[in-house]
């Protein structure tokens, strides 16, 4: 609608063949976040103690944007 578009992947068989490319590529993405060019809508927080409640809200497609699990 706004003329944007997103473009994911997975990077379970980069980080088993090349984990070099995809630390630059984690480090590049996040300085982006950090710097504000990149915004990410975080829509759920979940506590350590309800993971079960989180895992289960993920299998049902009740989530939007992305969820946080604090472990700390």
């Amino acid at each position: 609608m706004h003329g944007k578009s997103l473009l994911t992947y997975s990077s379970n068989l980069l980080s088993q063949t090349h984990p070099e490319r995809l630390a630059d590529s984690a480090r590049r993405a996040l300085g982006l976040v950090a710097d504000g060019q990149v915004r990410m809508d975080i829509t759920a927080e979940y506590d350590l103690g309800d993971l079960d409640m989180a895992v289960q809200r993920l299998a049902e497609g009740a989530t939007h944007g992305k969820s946080i699990l604090r472990v700390a």
